[in-house]
């Protein structure tokens, strides 16, 4: 049998404790720059509604596998008209045209990993207003905050006043290790499934017993599903509120005990 009901008003999140650096995220003008716990970074030109963007991003430590990408279309806009890229690329109104010898060039896809290629194209663009298409003068690429965001981005990894630094570039040749990447504690182990009785039971019990007074969903619509947490205590899920593409779920930690008897604590 099962007992002590406790309502879950939040998930709660496992952290595990190691030498890691805080994630961020931050814009800068029109541009977005995200950096996770193991400070991979990621600069990324916004909005980017019109379908044209520009990313740059980045690991920590001297296995830094930099990229940088043009991007006409996506897989949300799907493929969108126009000429090559490579020959049709504005900088501030004049022609842009970089050694695209270590580029992966598609009609509408421009990147490189060439450490080289990628300073010479900031070399280019750094301190520019925009990127813009010859045959399309809307979609654009605004270009203010994209320093500001790669300096930030040097900052977390630690490469101010380092060779490898995209910004503030100095005499220094290390950078700091990249952080370590947090471990997860080990799995447990599967619960045992419950028994036809207690899957009925406290179903059952979810369905006629559970107030949901409050819960705006009609009752012929509500639905109950019950799992395993550990071989002591299970989850159980009553559906409340339907929006457009999903349902909000009333959440219940069931604890089991030998008693026939249902003992129900809300807290």
């Amino acid at each position: 049998m099962w007992y002590g009901m406790k309502s879950l008003f939040a998930l709660s999140v496992f952290m595990v404790a190691a030498a890691q650096a805080d994630p961020v995220q931050k814009l800068f003008s029109d541009w977005q720059l995200t950096c996770n716990n193991a400070a991979h970074c990621v600069a990324r030109s916004i909005p980017g509604d019109q379908g044209l963007v520009m990313t740059l991003s980045r690991s920590a430590g001297s296995d830094d596998k930099p990229l940088l990408r043009i991007d006409y279309g996506s897989a949300y806009s799907g493929a969108l008209p126009g000429p090559a890229l490579q020959d049709n690329l504005l900088v501030d109104q004049r022609r842009l045209r970089p050694d695209f010898k270590h580029w992966t060039v598609e009609p509408h896809h421009l990147a490189t990993s060439n450490p080289i290629a990628i300073n010479e194209f900031l070399e280019l663009t750094m301190d520019a207003k925009s990127l813009q298409l010859t045959f399309n003068a809307g979609p654009q690429i605004s270009l203010r905050g994209m320093k500001a965001a790669l300096l930030f981005m040097d900052d977390v990894q630690g490469r101010v006043n380092s060779m490898s630094a995209w910004v503030r570039r100095g005499g220094r040749t290390g950078v700091p290790a990249a952080p370590a990447v947090p471990q997860l504690p080990p799995a447990m182990a599967a619960p045992a499934p419950l028994t036809r009785d207690e899957t009925s039971g406290l179903i059952d019990y979810g369905t006629w017993r559970v107030n949901s007074d409050t819960c705006s969903l009609d009752p012929l619509r509500r639905e109950v599903s019950v799992s395993p947490l550990t071989d002591k205590k299970a989850l159980l899920l009553v559906s409340c509120e339907m929006g457009a593409y999903n349902v909000i779920d009333l959440a219940f930690e069931v604890t089991a005990c030998a008693s026939p008897m249902w003992r129900v604590g809300l807290r």
